[in-house]
């Protein structure tokens, strides 16, 4: 190794560029290493880069010394204790370490100079490749890694790295400082500090934790103080209120607490009384009185009630023991001025004489029947609802007057339950008020037959009369007329039975009535199902208002073909459904016949009404109904599926047939259109499909008209704003009846946008160039030249000439330019070819 050591710095001694590198690689660790890195991190570096510019100055005054040799170089290189290695900047080869180099990475005689620096630097080849080409560029000069020692040891160092030419080859001359337990007491000290952070966070954690406990128990227990001050105000409140004399004496007699109106009467505040006794606070007379009372109570440790009379007044005096919070007793007294209700008393028999009048006069009406069951008094509502007046009625039987039954579901005295239809008893409420002596309700439903004819459905009750010794002497019936509520309650049980827009039969009702009628004596049970077919393609065209009337047409259908007591019931959207008892299978398709019939006589608007349906049948007990239902609703299913594109094929030339109807020169416009698109599309060589398709959009461009009101459609002159805004509506109306069938769904998009002008100011999506597919941009031109060259009830034609000069003047705003310019070219060879033609007939 000495000898290779020495080789080197005699050439390095004898490299003159060497010397001058040498002495650029000081100026530069000058200026870096102090004053930059200084600036950087003066704590860290400072130190290491003085010492390394050291050693650079000592090395280049042991080369510039005149007396030395190099083996003396060699020796104080080898000697100097800072670890020193040149690398190749190109492949990593150490080519040099001094002694401090060996010690430091453990390698045995040569075998340090046989490594690459790769295999001791922690990092991949890349990024040691990267680090490496930064210190040849003087990019950086200052790094820390993981170098790998002999023994597999992992030490951190501090590098300082410059780049140097030797033997013709580029290397690093680098200089390594160990700094493995600066970095290791840097970890310690890092993870003390985190432990520190870590238990200084936990205890302010637990503090918070602990402070949070404690504010919330202080909360509850000023909540709970809050709620007791509350509940003495309340209580304190509320005993004020009561107008009777309310305190609680201790077992000295002396108060404790007292109400308002007892400081009211003693004529002091509350807290003039508490604390003392009566003789304190009133004559001794009165005093005593209250003692006595006040003292019978807690002698006896009873209730004691009596009567007592003040200075002209009555009162009722109820004094009982309480038990005090020191487990004495004290007495609590409740005290109410009767002196108003003796005097009442006193007014009662004149008031009695009154009573007839007022029952005469209020507005429900009242029979007085005395115990030989004879009408004694009749007020003037009884007298108007029975058709009986007072003299008339007085002495007769209660029962001559009182003509009642019970009503059947039609209003009428039938005596059956509205609900199962069983006769039902009539309930005499008098006759019962008599044998019970109890207050009776009359029965539900009861009706009023009057005198003269008139039906009131009655409320209310027959009460018994009794004298002083509890004695029956007569029964009171007091009724109202409830015919306007029991016709309301029905409007509302119509509502929750019933479909509002059919006025069928609801769903609920169905699912009452399916589980009411699965008996045995009505086998066999038939089910029908039917599903309104294009109901959603009305709704699309005309709006749900439109729909609504399909809805009812086919309520309509059902109600004109099934008997009167079958169930039809609306049984979803567009569902309908019918419960046939004791019908069999045979008779229910007989059934779905007849209804299909009649239906399809229905036309509606544009459209051609069909419905499918489907049919079950219950023949025996054990069979569920349930499954029955099913079993329709699949067949109604199925029949739908098998239908569906033929009936599809039907509507569409239903929809067409309807349009060419209300508007003759629609039907002229899109036979001309059709003919002269797939001319254009042709002369375009389009592709076959589309050119097919192109004709078909054609002539079912306009099909949204069909939604549009005829007057707007055939109007002579121009439309109104509001007329065009209807109009306007057509592609999109279009566009839904198209999209609505499978054969025509791959068009409907087309149709949509026909109306799209080039510049984007066209409608309904304000589309703009070639985002308008080529079909519709195809169809506007066609279409355009057709209406100013036909003639219209609002407009006379133009000429051809002239219909192309105004497609070339909007070419670009309303058509696609280089269309238009080939639609013209088009039309002109296509007039040269009629033109040729006419001249040789």
């Amino acid at each position: 190794m000495k000898r290779r050591s020495s080789s080197i710095f005699i050439e390095l001694h004898t490299n003159k560029v060497n010397r001058i590198n040498l002495i650029r690689i000081i100026r530069l660790i000058l200026w870096r290493n102090i004053y930059g890195e200084y600036k950087k991190d003066y704590k860290i570096k400072n130190c290491h880069n003085f010492i390394f510019i050291f050693i650079f100055i000592f090395i280049y005054a042991a080369w510039n010394y005149p007396g030395r040799n190099s083996h003396e170089t060699m020796e104080i290189f080898d000697g100097h204790g800072s670890i020193m290695l040149m690398i190749d900047q190109n492949t990593g080869e150490i080519i040099y370490g001094n002694q401090a180099a060996h010690d430091f990475y453990r390698y045995p005689g040569e075998e340090l100079l046989n490594q690459n620096i790769n295999e001791i630097n922690q990092l991949s080849e890349e990024e040691v490749a990267s680090e490496m080409a930064a210190a040849a560029r003087e990019e950086r000069n200052y790094f820390h890694f993981e170098h790998r020692l002999a023994d597999g040891q992992i030490r951190h160092v501090e590098v300082y790295s410059y780049p140097q030419t030797f033997q013709d080859r580029e290397i690093l001359f680098s200089i390594f400082n160990d700094v493995t337990e600066r970095v290791q007491l840097a970890a310690r000290n890092q993870a003390i500090n985190r432990n520190f952070y870590i238990a200084l966070g936990v205890i302010i954690l637990t503090l918070l934790i602990f402070s949070s406990l404690l504010y919330r128990n202080y909360k509850k227990l000023q909540a709970r103080k809050d709620e007791i001050d509350n509940f003495n105000k309340l209580r304190q409140t509320f005993i004020d209120a009561d107008d009777s004399l309310i305190y609680l004496k201790d077992n000295d007699l002396k108060y404790i607490f007292v109400n308002q109106k007892t400081a009211d009467f003693y004529g002091l505040k509350k807290e003039e009384i508490i604390g003392k006794d009566d003789y304190q606070i009133s004559n001794e007379e009165f005093a005593s009185l209250k003692e006595r009372t006040d003292r019978t109570a807690l002698d006896r440790m009873e209730r004691v009630v009596e009567e007592v009379q003040v200075d002209g007044r009555i009162y009722h005096s109820n004094k009982f023991p309480v038990e005090l919070i020191d487990g004495s007793y004290g007495v609590g007294a409740y005290i109410k001025d009767i002196t108003e209700d003796y005097r009442q008393k006193s007014r009662l028999a004149v008031e009695r004489n009154k009573y007839l009048q007022t029952i005469l006069s209020i507005g429900d009406g009242v029979i007085v029947i005395n115990n030989k069951q004879e009408i004694e008094m009749i007020n003037k509502v009884a007298q108007e609802l029975t058709g009986w007046d007072y003299k008339e009625a007085k002495g007769k039987n209660y029962r001559e007057i009182l003509n009642w039954r019970l009503a059947d579901k039609n209003g009428k005295g039938s005596g059956k339950d509205l609900s199962s239809g069983k006769k039902r008893e009539l309930e005499d409420p008098i006759e019962q008020a008599f044998a019970t002596e109890s207050i009776q309700e009359l029965q539900e439903n009861l009706i009023l037959i009057s005198r003269d004819g008139s039906r009131y459905y009655l409320e209310d009750s027959a009460a018994p009369i009794k004298d002083d010794n509890g004695k029956t002497r007569g029964v009171v019936f007091v009724f109202r007329d409830a015919t306007e509520q029991k016709k309301h309650q029905e409007e509302i049980e119509q509502l929750s039975y019933h479909d509002h827009l059919t006025g069928l039969y609801n769903r609920r009702f169905f699912k009452e009535e399916l589980k009411r009628l699965d008996v045995p004596r009505n086998l066999p049970i038939s089910i029908i199902i039917g599903d309104l077919n294009g109901l959603k393609l009305t709704n699309d065209i005309f709006g749900h208002s439109a729909g609504d009337k399909l809805i009812i047409k086919a309520a309509e259908t059902f109600r004109e073909v099934c008997r009167k007591d079958d169930i039809i019931a609306r049984w979803g959207g567009d569902e309908f459904i019918i419960l046939l008892p004791e019908t069999p299978k045979s008779a229910a398709l007989s059934i779905i016949e007849r209804i299909k019939t009649s239906y399809s006589n229905k036309n509606f608007k544009a459209l051609t009404a069909r419905i499918s349906l489907g049919a079950g049948t219950k023949e025996k007990k054990e069979q569920d109904i349930n499954k029955i239902l099913d079993r329709a609703e699949k067949s109604m299913y199925s029949t739908k599926a098998v239908n569906k594109e033929e009936e599809n094929i039907g509507q569409i030339e239903s929809v067409i047939k309807n349009l060419y109807n209300k508007s003759p020169a629609e039907k002229r416009h899109a036979i001309r259109v059709k003919d002269l698109a797939l001319k254009f599309a042709s002369y375009l060589n389009l592709e076959d499909s589309l050119i097919q398709k192109i004709g078909e959009v054609a002539f079912y461009h306009d099909i949204g008209k069909v939604g549009i009101d005829p007057e707007i459609l055939n109007k002579e002159g121009r439309l109104t704003y509001e007329e065009f805004k209807e109009m306007k509506l057509h592609p999109v109306i279009g566009y839904r009846i198209l999209n609505y069938f499978k054969d025509t769904v791959s068009i409907a998009s087309y149709v949509l946008y026909h109306h799209e002008n080039w510049d984007g100011t066209g409608y309904p999506k304000n589309l703009a160039g070639e985002k308008i597919p080529l079909g519709s941009r195809v169809i506007k031109l066609v279409e355009t030249y057709d209406i100013m060259t036909s003639e219209y009830s609002y407009k006379k034609p133009v000429s051809s000439k002239e219909a192309l000069d105004e497609i070339r003047e909007y070419a670009g705003s309303q058509f696609d330019p280089e269309l238009a310019d080939r639609f013209i070219d088009f039309i002109e060879e296509l007039r040269e070819i009629e033109e040729d033609k006419n001249e040789s007939d």
